[in-house]
């Protein structure tokens, strides 16, 4: 990954490759026991046009789009707990119930209410207007009462408003619960401290990330992100849903400001809590010619690269343009595939008695292979040159 350009974000070289010839493109010293004549070994790098972006980085935490805190809303015994920690549920799944008995005894009173209320209307038919209009009221009000005892028998099986997974689960069978959710049982509890079943989705995620002040002007809603969850190699995409203006600050003193990433596609591996990197893309060229930053030389005001073909060298003059991390833009002098000298390494005849020993990093990317695909990723917008 390139280094941060003014403390603002990283560049990232997409495509290309990078050709090493004895090793990876790197800072290397040179250990010899004795000065024995040397040979020359020449490390190269080829031109390539790819896409470069640049990135703010951040950190956040996996959480699913949809959650459901559940617990009854009527009291009464848990009759059946009919999930468990893991379990998948479709929407409408049956939860948990509790005994009805007396609910059900209610709805069966108040059906006898609205019978007996509709007999009275009848009754008054013919009666005066004062009689009618009475009949009609205890009718409505009996009505009223038989809504809400249907209401609470229902409320007597928990369900399941979305489809999911079971995250929590807070009741078991003979607890005794309230119409505010609280429990009296052997319940184990492992979600929130009032909901007695909790169902997320696993289908579709976000991440609750945050920015520092010196980056916020630079994350817009709608940019690509490209996301690692921690201690793996999978990496999943998304797109920034909203950026907060509401600081907080952390142990450190610095003020952060929340972002919400919405994850694209129906990513598999990962899990509520976990923790992600997120590159967040707010800059994009594409086209780019580049070469190593090491390849450059300067005379005064012209630069150059030696550019070596067929076993010759040949010190051409280019003109450079942005540098991008550990590569620099090649604007005009050069073409796409020409292989340019980065360094000459003095090595003993034969290779005997010496060694090389590589230190700091070895250039943009780690192994000297093929730079990592470019393109767009699945979802967001892919920022212009010009944002």
């Amino acid at each position: 990954m390139g280094r941060r350009l003014a403390g603002r974000g990283k560049w990232i070289a997409l495509t290309g490759a990078l050709v090493v010839a004895g090793g990876a493109v790197g800072m290397w010293t040179l250990v010899r026991p004795d000065a024995s004549a040397a040979t020359t070994t020449t490390v190269t790098a080829t031109a390539t046009v790819g896409t470069i972006r640049q990135s703010v980085s951040a950190t956040g935490t996996l959480a699913p789009a949809q959650r459901s805190d559940l617990s009854f809303q009527v009291s009464g015994t848990v009759t059946t707990v009919s999930v468990s920690v893991g379990d998948k549920v479709a929407k409408g799944a049956t939860l948990a119930t509790v005994d009805d008995t007396e609910l059900q005894a209610a709805v069966d009173s108040a059906q006898a209410g609205v019978d007996a209320a509709e007999d009275q209307v009848d009754s008054a038919s013919g009666s005066s207007s004062a009689q009618v209009a009475s009949a009609d009221a205890q009718l409505a009000a009996a009505k009223s009462t038989l809504s809400r005892a249907k209401e609470s028998l229902a409320e007597a099986t928990l369900t399941s408003p979305i489809a999911g997974t079971v995250a929590a689960v807070d009741i078991a069978a003979g607890d005794t619960v309230g119409s505010t959710g609280g429990t009296g049982g052997t319940g184990t509890s492992t979600g929130t401290p009032t909901a007695q079943v909790v169902v997320i989705s696993t289908n579709a995620w976000v991440v609750d990330a945050s920015v520092g002040a010196s980056d916020l002007a630079s994350v817009k809603k709608g940019l690509q992100v490209e996301i690692t969850p921690d201690g793996s190699n999978q990496k999943v995409f998304g797109t920034v849903r909203s950026v907060g203006v509401m600081a907080s600050t952390g142990s450190s003193g610095s003020a952060t400001f929340p972002v919400t990433i919405a994850v694209t596609g129906t990513p598999t591996g990962l899990y509520a809590g976990g923790t992600v990197t997120a590159a967040i893309v707010v800059k994009q060229v594409d086209d780019v010619l580049t070469v190593p930053s090491a390849a450059i030389s300067s005379e005064g005001d012209a630069t150059y690269v030696t550019v070596t073909k067929d076993g010759q060298q040949t010190r051409t003059k280019v003109v450079v343009g942005a540098v991008y991390g550990a590569r620099t833009e090649i604007t005009s002098g050069l073409t796409e595939g020409a292989q340019v000298v980065v360094r000459q390494l003095q090595l003993p005849q034969g290779g005997a008695g010496a060694t090389e020993r590589q230190r700091g990093t070895q250039g943009e990317f780690p192994g000297g292979g093929q730079f990592p695909g470019g393109g767009q990723a699945p979802g967001g917008q892919a920022p212009g040159a010009g944002q």
